[in-house]
């Protein structure tokens, strides 16, 4: 079927990348276009915040541990939130959807997360009907905290539980047991009108058949809006892949394994009503994830604060750090690769989509789809196609050999 399983977005961004060149602009180039006037009126914020106060063992992404009281950050992203508001460009947009996420957004005080929102909401023009995130740990959301979010429009919570189990909790260096997150979710429930949304982790080392299970009908049990559940990528740079490369830790990669444990937990959460959004996305009918259509759809997304990475028109920019930002330009057919590559995350998808972004290439990503509906990954029909239970599972890997079969296909 597939030699290597694909477990994000992200791994068939990779892929593209690797396929197409990128081609490097100046910030100059960048700058002509947010003086111009958008073509579109909606577009998305996010706002990365590279710090925590704990660090989890899987993680490795753009963040340090805290070592200071952040007022300076803060101050740098009010500072930003205003040069960028001030373009033209900007101005005419209409913000339909902003994420928080990091690190831990809720490491602010709650005096700074007040001047946070407040710099945000003075300077761009947010829609009465935004989705407004904000990623969280449990243990530094406070009531006060959570109160001065929802004052500014903050309706989406996502919560990093990664796994309910109080053996994987220790294993991922996650803060709390089980008895003591439920109860903290339960009163979230009775403070906060938004939605509630939490991450689980599945396949860390030696997870059993009762854990898997244990973390499904838990979640199910208190209600979220939505899981995001991803199979354990232990990359380079996080502490469980230190600990493996010393020993401290045993863990084999089976993929047999892995789909038992994905089965295992979409089954339990399709049969207590939940419904798959996108290949790791789950959702009770309530949450609508808008930031996640704005990423597959390669909309306009402001990205500010060190370690974000963004999107305006073709232009992708990414913020190293205060001083440094790099920016690239995709042409017509990368653009089309890219945004062929964001529909194929749900769980249906129009054939005449396929067929418009696809162009000349849409013959033989006809053919590779009937051959994963033979192969049991996905079903056909004049206007459709569906993915499976199999098929969400390899999503990714299927999203990755369609993208591949257009580049190939245009060289």
């Amino acid at each position: 079927m597939f030699k290597i399983r694909y477990k994000s977005h992200h791994d068939v961004k990779n892929v593209i990348e690797k396929m197409m060149k990128r081609k490097i602009v100046t910030p100059f180039t960048f700058n002509k276009v947010l003086k111009g006037k958008p073509e579109s009126e909606e577009g998305g914020i996010y706002v990365h915040t590279p710090y925590c106060d704990k660090i989890c063992s899987f993680c490795n992404m753009n963040r340090k541990q805290i070592d200071n009281d952040l007022d300076d950050y803060t101050e740098f992203l009010c500072k930003e939130f205003k040069k960028y508001g001030e373009k033209k460009y900007i101005k005419e947009k209409k913000i339909t959807t902003i994420f928080f996420g990091g690190g831990t957004p809720t490491i602010y005080k709650a005096h700074q997360l007040e001047k946070i929102l407040l710099s945000l909401k003075e300077n761009f023009n947010i829609s009465e009907d935004c989705e407004f995130t904000f990623e969280t740990t449990l243990h530094n959301l406070t009531w006060e905290k959570l109160e001065i979010m929802e004052k500014y429009g903050v309706n989406r919570i996502s919560i990093g539980i990664q796994t309910f189990s109080d053996r994987g909790r220790k294993l991922l260096n996650r803060t709390y047991d089980k008895e003591y997150i439920v109860s903290k979710i339960k009163d979230i429930r009775k403070k906060f009108k938004g939605l509630i949304c939490i991450d689980i982790i599945y396949n860390y080392p030696d997870q059993t058949d009762e854990e898997i299970i244990n973390d499904a009908e838990t979640a199910c049990e208190l209600g979220v809006d939505s899981i995001s559940f991803y199979s354990l990528m232990i990359q380079e740079g996080s502490q469980i892949s230190k600990d493996r490369e010393e020993n401290k830790v045993v863990f084999k990669y089976n993929l047999v394994r892995d789909k038992e444990l994905h089965d295992k937990f979409l089954e339990i959460a399709l049969s207590r009503g939940y419904s798959v959004l996108e290949h790791t996305k789950i959702t009770n009918g309530k949450d609508k994830y808008k930031y996640i259509r704005n990423v597959n759809s390669f909309s306009d997304l402001i990205a500010i604060g060190i370690g974000a990475g963004g999107r305006i028109e073709n232009y992708e920019f990414f913020h190293l750090n205060k001083l440094i930002s790099f920016y690239a330009y995709d042409n017509e057919l990368k653009m089309r690769v890219k945004k062929l590559s964001g529909i194929l995350q749900y769980k249906t998808v129009k054939l005449d989509e396929i067929k418009e972004l696809s162009g000349n290439s849409y013959e033989n990503i006809l053919n590779l789809l009937k051959r994963f509906e033979k192969e049991g990954l996905i079903k056909l029909n004049d206007k459709m196609m569906e993915y499976t239970l199999d098929g969400v599972f390899w999503g990714n890997s299927i999203t990755a050999c369609i993208t591949e079969q257009m580049i190939n296909d245009n060289k």
